[in-house]
């Protein structure tokens, strides 16, 4: 009868690797989704804080450097008009500055999106965690069924 044991054993690992894979993978993809939850939510974060805290301040810094050019060129003494140098340069770092805002918004919005398709791609990784845990436990259900057939045969249990 040792081994009619030795049969139960078998079938009863396969059982038991089958449901351990499955609740693997289904763990697994859980900790993957919270991952892509979080990264999700810190591409919110990270746009407001933008738009909230990073843009003003920016445009802050920009103003005061645009008012502290001027008032050095009209401290300067130098006539500050259209077709001047004076002006020129004051027309150049407005340019400048615009230039500045547009690079700021374009790799804000490149940071969001970037961290948007990170959260996709973790969400697919864990619909591929659990569809893993269910093939290795369709294996695992495969193998105690051919065990228990096997075994059966073996023992003239089946016809031959």
């Amino acid at each position: 009868m040792e081994d009619g044991k030795n049969i139960q054993m078998s079938f009863i690992g396969n059982i038991a690797a089958a449901q351990t894979a499955k609740r693997i993978g289904a763990y697994n993809a859980k900790v993957t989704r919270m991952e892509r939850d979080f990264l999700a939510a810190k591409a919110e974060v990270n746009k407001k804080f933008y738009a909230n805290v990073t843009l003003p301040l920016l445009k802050k810094n920009q103003a005061k450097a645009e008012s502290n050019l001027l008032v050095n060129i009209l401290r300067s003494g130098v006539e500050y008009r259209a077709g001047t140098t004076p002006y020129e340069v004051m027309l150049e770092n407005n340019v400048n500055q615009a230039f500045n805002l547009v690079i700021a918004d374009y790799n804000s919005e490149m940071d969001y999106n970037d961290q948007l398709n990170q959260s996709l791609m973790l969400e697919a990784k864990a619909a591929g965690q659990e569809y893993s845990g269910r093939m290795t436990a369709r294996s695992q259900y495969f193998a105690a069924a051919g065990s228990l057939l096997s075994d059966a045969k073996t023992f003239g249990m089946l016809p031959t």
